[in-house]
């Protein structure tokens, strides 16, 4: 097969690998913040969970208990993926590395970096998580003051507990926020505080909080990714706007006018290898969004400094006056970014800051990115290479409105490469084209994700003797609603 590798062929978990004497050993390399924040996203029912788990705090201030253990005795069901998913968003990789497990493996198996979705924890448990782990000291202490002045009879057991997860179940008790299985979350009176703090990443997971709560959110909270049947995937659910046109509560955006960027790095100076097949995947993405009526701009070879410069020029070069841009980069890359032509790291945040200017607040911006998010380098054989080896300017204030209206789809999980056919084009785009020329005027624009990653999972290979598959990855949703293209050309049978 004339096939190129942008990821490696990874090993699934397929059963627990730990017990309640390996939990107990495991408890013991566990500080006590890190204890809590396991407990706080295993738990099954928030509503009445402050009781049990503070009194298992209390506990273990006054002896040498296991309070992990003692609430997985009473709450058995899935405790030991539970365990294994919270330790990945703990990002604890000592734990994970005497239990003799690839972090690797763990990674593809949870995909704990990806922040609208998780496997086996409530998604927005994780999403609070990440917001005690982003405010400092002093913003936590300011959180909590702004909270108790809405709350005059503040449980005193809580006075001298400095552990924020704590008072966020006391917060779920008393009804203040709410978390709920059937996705009924309430985070109005918190989110109105979070607002006050100026700090990106806390306006990010706000924005985050907000569109779990408005049942916006695209991946399935216990979707079944990583697993060897076909069938599971790492899904998005049609709840929320997607369901909109039913419900008459947002109807999904057509496209008018569209503009398509493609990137297309070929050729690099030393290191990395000339991406043979890359110039049939900027064909087939030009000849594709040309169907829908898009405008498309194609560059090829830019160093980073150029390509930047021309990401942030967009609104300059072309205006804002089209529904939806496309920015489809195609290179080699590393895990957290792509390779420039002069064989220079640009990071997905450098990218992301570009694309999101004030200008295109309310264009509907879709990154796509056909890269390695690996190390692996070269080419593997005449058949199989890969796409990577293996600076962001700084703001100082922003408005966090140009953050809105963004999708980064990638074509393969960080810390893999992914597989591009030397003649055909890569794995990622052939199906992205197949499935946009093939729905993208009849499904909303989720739909065909879904549908991509879906045929992604049926993809295989091997290279060398060895099977190779590839899972794109959904690295940022900040869709304010679903949409859907038009035809303006019938393409050819």
């Amino acid at each position: 097969m004339m096939l190129s590798m942008d990821a490696i062929a990874h090993k699934y978990i397929t059963e627990a690998v730990i017990n309640m004497n390996i939990l107990r050993q495991i408890e013991k390399d566990l500080d006590i913040d890190e204890k809590i924040s396991v407990l706080f996203l295993i738990i099954e029912n928030y509503a009445n969970a402050f009781r049990d788990i503070f009194y298992l705090f209390q506990k273990l201030k006054t002896e040498n208990s296991y309070i992990i253990v003692d609430y997985v005795k009473k709450h058995p069901e899935n405790w030991e993926n539970k365990i294994l998913e919270a330790l990945c968003i703990l990002n604890n990789r000592e734990v994970i590395k005497k239990l003799r497990i690839s972090y690797n493996d763990l990674d593809l198996q949870y995909i704990p970096n990806i922040r609208s979705h998780s496997k086996n924890v409530n998604v927005v448990a994780k999403c609070l998580y990440r917001l005690c782990e982003a405010l400092n000291e002093n913003e936590q202490k300011l959180l909590l003051s702004y909270v108790k002045s809405d709350n005059s009879n503040y449980e005193s057991l809580l006075d001298d507990v400095d552990y924020l997860e704590l008072h966020m179940l006391y917060w779920m008790q008393i009804k203040y926020i709410t978390i709920s299985k059937d996705e009924k979350h309430n985070m109005e009176k918190l989110l109105r505080h979070l607002k006050k703090f100026e700090d990106v990443s806390i306006e990010i997971i706000s924005l985050d909080l907000e569109k779990f709560e408005n049942r916006l959110h695209v991946v399935d909270t216990h979707g079944n990714f990583g697993t060897n049947d076909k069938n599971h995937f790492h899904s998005i659910s049609l709840e929320g706007p997607f369901l909109a046109e039913k419900n008459n509560e947002k109807k999904i955006q057509f496209i008018d006018s569209g503009l398509c960027i493609i990137i297309n790095q070929i050729y690099f100076e030393k290191e990395y290898e000339t991406r043979f097949g890359t110039s049939t995947d900027c064909k087939n993405l030009s000849e594709t969004f040309q169907t829908f009526g898009f405008k498309v701009k194609i560059f090829k070879n830019l160093k980073k400094k150029e390509m930047l410069q021309e990401i942030k020029n967009i609104s300059k070069n072309y205006g804002n006056k089209y529904d939806c841009l496309f920015l489809c980069i195609l290179s080699h890359g590393y895990k957290g970014g792509i390779i420039a032509s002069d064989e220079k790291e640009v990071s997905l945040e450098a990218i992301e800051r570009a694309v999101c200017c004030m200008e295109l607040k309310d264009v509907i911006k879709i990154v796509i990115i056909q890269a390695c998010q690996g190390k692996t380098r070269g080419s593997i054989n005449n058949c199989l290479t890969t796409d990577g080896l293996s600076d962001s300017p700084a703001l100082v204030s922003e408005d966090i409105r140009q953050f809105k209206n963004f999708f980064l789809f990638m074509s393969t999980i960080q810390g893999f490469v992914s597989v591009r056919h030397k003649d055909e084009g890569s794995w990622f785009i052939q199906a992205v084209c197949k499935i946009f020329k093939t729905y993208g005027n009849r499904l909303p624009f989720v739909e065909c994700v879904r549908k991509i990653m879906t045929s992604m999972q049926e993809k295989n290979g091997k290279i060398e003797g060895t099977q190779v598959v590839q899972l794109p990855e959904i690295r940022n949703d900040r869709l304010d609603s679903d949409f859907q293209l038009r035809n303006v050309i019938t393409p050819p049978l």
